[in-house]
């Protein structure tokens, strides 16, 4: 078993100069959840993170999760309930982002189909193309799109770091356990606050510029 002295230093995995924030789903369909941590709690934080990732210049990545009529396979429709694959439709009130939440016009937007935003889409290739080495996940929620979203990242050799205080999921217990897992094998979970303070303790470089 790897010893966290063994690891690279958090400042030197989060520089600013290669690394980019996925923000995942903050939707109206999953802010309206009552998730744990409570969300009244996760999304001022959630805020002041990406705002302070945009002083930092680290480029944000947000994600949408949208499923067209065509792309409900067999598969899908008999886990999911037909409620949700009307909220999930890309016409739907609530698979928009969340106003709080809306992308500003230099960050990059992903549109995903299934639970992990490199599947089917061009987010990998989008990353290397601006140099990254690191994912920071935030979003929702955590058992699901953020860890499907992590681990493909590590599969596609990004390290990744997820922020336990800026995710949530429907309950407390698959909060801890999704991170538990994640921790265990597919990168690092700390908080909002261990990756400000990195950032803080470096010169800030703009993600154009590496």
């Amino acid at each position: 078993m790897r010893l966290d002295g063994d690891r690279a230093p958090l400042a030197s995995l989060v520089a600013p100069q290669h690394t980019a924030v996925l923000v995942v789903d903050v939707q109206p369909m999953f802010t309206a959840m009552p998730l744990s941590p409570p969300l009244d709690e996760v999304l001022p934080r959630l805020r002041r993170f990406l705002d302070a990732s945009r002083a930092a210049c680290v480029p944000r990545v947000f994600i949408r999760h949208v499923i067209p009529e065509e792309r409900w396979t067999d598969v899908w429709q008999d886990q999911h309930t037909d409620h949700v694959k009307a909220d999930l439709a890309p016409d739907s009130q609530v698979s928009g982002f969340d106003s709080r939440f809306a992308p500003e016009v230099d960050d990059l937007v992903v549109v995903k189909q299934r639970y992990s935003a490199f599947v089917g889409t061009e987010l990998a290739d989008l990353l290397r193309q601006i140099g990254v080495r690191t994912v920071i996940l935030v979003g929702l929620t955590t058992d699901i799109c953020v860890s499907s979203t992590a681990r493909d990242a590590f599969h596609h050799e990004f390290h990744t770091v997820t922020l336990a205080d800026c995710t949530a999921e429907q309950t407390l217990a698959r909060h801890e356990a999704g991170l538990a897992s994640l921790a265990a094998c597919f990168g690092r979970v700390c908080t909002s606050k261990e990756v400000l303070a990195a950032w803080q303790s470096q010169p800030a470089l703009g993600w154009a510029q590496a």
